[in-house]
C-alpha cells in the first residue's frame, strides 16, 4: 500500500504528469478550434440589440430614416448644462417627446402635458420613476449615450377637456413608429402587451412607408417659429399665475367658511385651538382626512393621542 501510494500517479511532486497531458492536449484543441473557427473564441452569448451599423449610424440618419422634424433635440444629457437648458426652453410648453438610445437605436415615445417636459425627462432619464425599460438601459448603456427629442408642441394649453387630442398625437406617433422600449399600445392605457419582434416585423413592412410619409407630412409647412414657441409658452405661464390667483382666492374663501376645530389631550386639557382643519393638520403634522375621519368617528379619537371636536361658536 506504501509503495501504491509513492507512485507517479499519486506524487505531488510531480503535478500529475497525466493530467498535466490531458490539460495540454486540451489547450492545443482550443487553440486549433479558434485558428479554424473564430466563433469558438466567444466566451458569452450576447443578447445586445445592437445594430449592426451603429458606429456609422447617428442621430441625424435616426430622424432621417423615420422622416422627423424635431423641435429641440438634446444630447449629453449627463451634463448639467444639457439639464438646465431643457428645464429652461421646454418651461410651459406641452407636446410629444422621444427618449432614444444612440447605441441600439431603441427609443420610447411619450405625451408631456403642459410644463412637464422636464418632469418626463428627470424621472425616465436621470430618478428613474419613469419606464423600468428605459432605466434598465440608462443603466446598462448610461445617459451620456442616450438623446431626448420634442417631436412636436401641443399648440393649446392642456387640460382636461383637450387632453385627449395630446393622447391621440402620442397614439399616432405610437402606432406609426412603434418604439421598441414601449409596453403600452394605446396612450394613457395601462392594457396593453408588448408586440413580439415577429409582430414589428410584419407591421413595419405593411405600413412602415405609409406612415412614415404620415410623419413627413405632419408638420410640413408648419415649422414653429421662436416666437410662436414663446406665445405657447407665455400662454400656459398666464394660466399657471391665473391659477394661482384662484387658489388663493379659493383657500381664502375655505378660511372664512371654515369650521374652528379644538384639540383635547386624553385627559380633557386643550392642546391648542385652530382656524380650520387645515391648520390643525399643519399643527400636528398630519393629513387633512386623518381629522376628518376623526371628526365623524363617535369618540373623536385622533392618532390615539387627541380628541378633535369642532370649537362651538362663541356665545354658545
Amino acid at each position: 500500500m506504501k509503495q501504491f501510494l509513492r507512485s507517479p500517479f499519486f506524487n505531488h511532486s510531480n503535478k500529475y504528469p497525466i493530467l498535466k497531458n490531458i490539460r495540454s492536449n486540451h489547450s492545443k484543441i482550443k487553440t486549433l478550434c479558434r485558428e479554424v473557427n473564430p466563433i469558438c473564441q466567444m466566451q458569452k452569448r450576447s443578447y445586445s440589440s445592437i445594430r449592426e451599423d451603429s458606429k456609422m449610424f447617428t442621430l441625424s440618419d435616426f430622424i432621417k430614416e423615420n422622416n422627423l422634424t424635431p423641435v429641440y433635440s438634446y444630447e449629453n444629457l449627463d451634463l448639467d448644462i444639457t439639464r438646465k437648458q431643457i428645464l429652461r426652453e421646454t418651461k410651459g410648453l406641452s407636446g410629444i417627446y422621444l427618449i432614444l438610445n444612440k447605441v441600439t437605436f431603441d427609443f420610447y415615445v411619450g405625451s408631456a402635458s403642459t410644463d412637464r417636459f422636464y418632469a418626463r425627462f428627470s424621472n425616465h432619464l436621470i430618478y428613474f420613476r419613469g419606464s423600468k425599460i428605459v432605466k434598465n438601459a440608462v443603466k446598462k448603456y448610461k445617459l451620456s449615450n442616450f438623446a431626448f427629442l420634442i417631436l412636436e408642441l401641443f399648440p393649446e394649453v392642456v387640460t382636461k377637456e383637450n387632453n385627449k387630442k395630446l393622447l391621440d398625437r402620442e397614439d399616432f406617433y405610437l402606432k406609426s413608429m412603434l418604439p421598441n422600449y414601449n409596453i403600452l399600445t394605446e396612450a394613457g392605457s395601462s392594457f396593453g402587451y408588448k408586440h413580439t419582434e415577429l409582430d414589428r416585423i410584419k407591421m413595419k413592412s405593411n405600413y412602415s412607408l405609409e406612415r412614415r410619409l404620415q410623419i413627413g407630412n405632419l408638420n410640413k409647412g408648419k415649422s414653429l417659429k421662436p416666437e410662436t414657441i414663446e406665445k405657447i409658452r407665455n400662454k400656459a405661464l398666464l394660466r399657471d399665475r391665473t391659477n394661482i390667483k384662484l387658489s388663493k382666492e379659493f383657500l381664502l374663501n375655505m378660511k372664512t367658511n371654515s369650521k374652528a376645530i379644538t384639540l383635547f389631550n386624553l385627559d380633557k386639557t386643550v392642546f391648542g385651538e385652530y382656524n380650520s382643519i387645515c391648520d390643525t393638520a399643519k399643527a400636528i403634522n398630519c393629513s387633512t382626512k386623518t381629522i376628518y375621519r376623526a371628526l365623524k368617528t363617535d369618540k373623536n379619537l385622533l392618532k390615539r393621542r387627541f380628541i378633535v371636536k369642532h370649537t362651538p361658536p362663541f356665545g354658545k
